[in-house]
């Protein structure tokens, strides 16, 4: 039976990888000086066909042939032409046809492998880099950071701190141990949409204090951490964000990450309702954003507001309808109950923001002295009463005769 999972197991990652890498089918007809040159062409159009072409204008040496009275002459001229750099393998390709005669044409059958990364298409999500922020502690909040906004996700979070792994990764792949295959996971990098950028500063006040009457030791924190950061368009350079934070934890800190992070995803990507049905409201978001018990102010979008000026968007009216609080957090979602307002009224693409004034806790109703709840049960059925407080015995007074508590 253990041989036999196995065996199911390697079965299914093999057919897991294979499906990762497609086969493509490209016919095509291309020109040539000599069949060679022409079935060279038809290979570099059939890669650029699948997986596209770098384009590079710049000055290069091109040999070309040419017939003189009927010999072939080796022509070499500098010139300043566009210059395309195919990225992609050959898996197997057929010479359908060819025939040559003041130049070679052949039909051809181009068999190209093409490598689709694992999981959700990063096409759909904005592309993001996190880079180490300056300052003390600056490495540390940054990695928090990029685990927020991975778990948030909103964003294709890449990474470029580990370039001499990649490197070792890379070397590998392109030796001749790797299958091709294998070989196809190359070129497949991307480029970022988003660089975040920024600069922590923090404050260590705590402190250790004596009380001289009693000889009792107070440990003091006070901590004050600043961040400064920028979301940058990289394409244009432009500014998108830019922002301050100032907050009373420690840098190091997740909490302190949190906030920053939580700040970056709805300026970009504001938390919306996805449904509001069986008695809860669930949003688009869940992992280490939100927390059991934060309050949320719900609003309902309505019209498109522009900027008289520049034309261009503001976004749309907000107009709240009321509360949630969240009950539930999973990886991708979170749960909510309605603390104000109408759940009906809480329609699917409303958005939300943490309202940073309340936290939602239930309510502990204290037992009232002598209740119900005091009743005990009795070994022989039914329960026991507590007794009636019997009269304090007259006390005698320092000044004569005795004391009456008419309390009782």
């Amino acid at each position: 039976m253990k041989t036999f999972k196995f065996l199911v197991l390697l079965v299914s990652l093999i057919g897991m990888n294979q499906a990762l890498a497609k086969d493509v089918a490209v016919e095509l007809t291309a020109r040539g000086m000599t069949e060679e040159i022409a079935i060279e062409r038809g290979l570099t159009r059939a890669i650029s066909q699948v997986h596209g072409v770098d384009v590079d204008s710049r000055s290069w040496r091109l040999a070309n042939k040419l017939k003189v009275n009927g010999e072939s002459n080796t022509v070499v001229a500098m010139e300043n032409i566009t210059r395309m750099k195919t990225r992609g393998q050959i898996k197997s390709y057929e010479v359908l046809s060819s025939f040559c005669e003041d130049e070679c044409e052949v039909e051809m059958r181009v068999i190209v492998p093409k490598y689709t990364s694992p999981g959700l298409s990063p096409d759909k999500r904005r592309k993001l880099v996190v880079a180490p922020f300056d300052g003390r502690f600056g490495k540390e909040f940054s990695d928090n950071l990029q685990t927020h906004l991975v778990q948030s996700r909103r964003f294709a979070v890449l990474d470029r701190e580990h370039d001499t792994e990649y490197q070792k990764e890379k070397a590998l792949l392109l030796s001749p141990d790797t299958g091709l295959n294998e070989k196809v996971r190359l070129s497949q990098v991307l480029g970022l949409d988003y660089l975040v950028v920024g600069e922590v500063s923090f404050f260590d006040d705590s402190r250790t204090e004596f009380n001289q009457f009693t000889g009792e030791r107070s440990d003091i924190e006070a901590f004050n951490s600043e961040v400064n950061y920028k979301i940058i368009n990289l394409s244009t350079r432009q500014v998108k964000w830019q922002d301050k934070t100032i907050l009373e934890t420690d840098i190091a800190d997740l909490e302190t990450a949190s906030r920053v992070s939580r700040d970056i995803i709805n300026a970009i990507y504001p938390l919306k309702i996805v449904s509001n049905s069986h008695n809860a409201v669930v949003l688009n978001q869940g992992g280490k954003s939100l927390e059991v018990g934060e309050v949320f102010d719900v609003f309902v979008l309505g019209e498109k507001l522009i900027d008289p000026y520049t034309k261009e968007s503001l976004g749309y009216m907000e107009i709240p309808v009321g509360q949630i609080a969240i009950n539930r957090v999973t990886a991708k979602v979170s749960y909510g109950s309605v603390v104000e307002g109408s759940i009906a009224d809480m329609v699917k693409g409303s958005i939300v923001r943490l309202n940073t004034d309340e936290v939602y806790q239930d309510e502990l109703v204290p037992v009232a002295v002598g209740s119900d709840k005091e009743h005990k049960p009795a070994a022989s059925g039914g329960i026991i009463l507590p007794a009636a407080n019997k009269k304090s015995e007259p006390k005698p007074s320092p000044q004569g005769g005795v004391i009456i508590d008419d309390q009782n």
